[in-house]
């Protein structure tokens, strides 16, 4: 365990110093990559402030929150109540002892959390998968190209932690706790319901198809009610129960085709579609794979995820939301051939050096 912490800690310092590297080397014009990125919104500006390169695109409406609250615009468009409440709420938290200084809070809070998952990571490891060495797939993690989404303030490191904490106690019949994990992870992202199912399949494979009709599996209900307790709260305060679904909409996400997403008007647009476009290819090949190799329930988990981001109308960010599905990397770590592994490493970091200039940069980066 001390071998796989010092590693993170290796690798925060090492992706931080190329960031900020990356930030201060380039004379960059503004990203041309989507339509919607406004040059005047989204500067290129080289800074020696070492903590604000962390906070790019999403992590100003945690901010906003975090500073003003929920609430809608009087044109209701890219509201901040599209992004689910506990990470801002740990920003706030955190932010107060830190007099004030919140985006610093965001980027401690998910360098924290990162630790405490890849060390959940490790033990999850050691006892449910002993024929793997328990630090490979930690370290195909990091490497991962949009690994970079677990240092910044974005809510990544936190609903990693909290997706292994689940499977973690539900593997170890430890259902209570398996599902107070799953009620927070819940309330760190829309992708938190599923985390119910881990819980619901560990207890139907513990006592049987009965228990579905007892109190046994009271536990899985604590994920439904924290998603749900989102909703009232948008119908108590904005008169809205489906209010998070019309926001998604606006932002682009919903359940029909974003035509925006496919205009190739430029290089940029044509590279980043091809990206998402692997990323939709590969994880998909994978969620096979681990259905062939690994474990059905791991290749469901995965499916609901990969299904709610391909639902969405869009293949943007399909390679941030593939971060949290670790089963991935565990798959990864089972090839026996070295070669494959030893170049999956070498590719996968020279797209994580890509993501990382893309982000401290404000270009998109998923």
């Amino acid at each position: 365990m001390k071998k796989i912490l010092t590693l993170i800690a290796v690798w925060l310092v090492a992706v931080n110093v190329f960031g900020f590297v990356a930030l201060n080397r380039f004379n960059l014009n503004p990203d041309t990559a989507y339509t919607w990125i406004m040059p005047e919104s989204f500067p290129t500006t080289q800074s020696w402030d070492f903590v604000s390169m962390h906070n790019r695109w999403d992590s100003f409406w945690y901010l906003d929150i975090v500073n003003n609250g929920y609430y809608l615009k009087t044109d209701n468009l890219l509201s901040n109540v599209a992004f689910f409440p506990l990470y801002p709420a740990l920003m706030k938290i955190v932010g107060t002892i830190l007099l004030g200084h919140f985006v610093l809070a965001g980027w401690f809070i998910s360098m924290t959390f990162l630790f405490l998952a890849c060390a959940y990571f490790y033990r999850f490891m050691k006892e449910f998968h002993p024929e793997i060495d328990p630090e490979l797939p930690i370290i195909f993690m990091l490497v991962f190209p949009t690994a970079f989404f677990f240092n910044i303030v974005y809510t990544e490191s936190v609903f990693l932690f909290l997706t292994l904490a689940t499977f973690y106690y539900a593997f170890k019949k430890n259902f209570w706790l398996a599902g107070l994990f799953a009620f927070f992870g819940a309330l760190a992202h829309s992708n938190g319901i599923f985390l119910a199912l881990p819980i619901f399949w560990k207890i139907w494979e513990t006592y049987g198809w009965k228990s579905i009709f007892s109190t046994k599996i009271l536990p899985v209900f604590l994920t439904p009610i924290a998603t749900a307790g989102f909703f009232i709260y948008s119908e108590i305060r904005f008169h809205d129960l489906f209010l998070f679904f019309k926001l998604e909409s606006v932002w682009g996400r919903s359940f029909r085709l974003n035509p925006d997403h496919f205009l190739f008007f430029s290089h940029p647009a044509i590279v980043n579609f091809a990206i998402d476009a692997f990323f939709t290819v590969m994880i998909i090949s994978v969620v096979y794979l681990v259905y062939r190799k690994l474990s059905l329930l791991y290749a469901i988990f995965m499916s609901l995820t990969v299904l709610s981001a391909l639902t969405s109308g869009t293949l943007m960010s399909i390679g941030r939301y593939s971060l949290v599905l670790f089963p991935m990397f565990i798959l990864l770590a089972s090839v026996k051939n070295r070669t494959f592994q030893l170049g999956w490493i070498f590719a996968s970091t020279l797209f994580l050096a890509l993501d990382v200039m893309l982000f401290v940069n404000n270009y998109w980066a998923g």
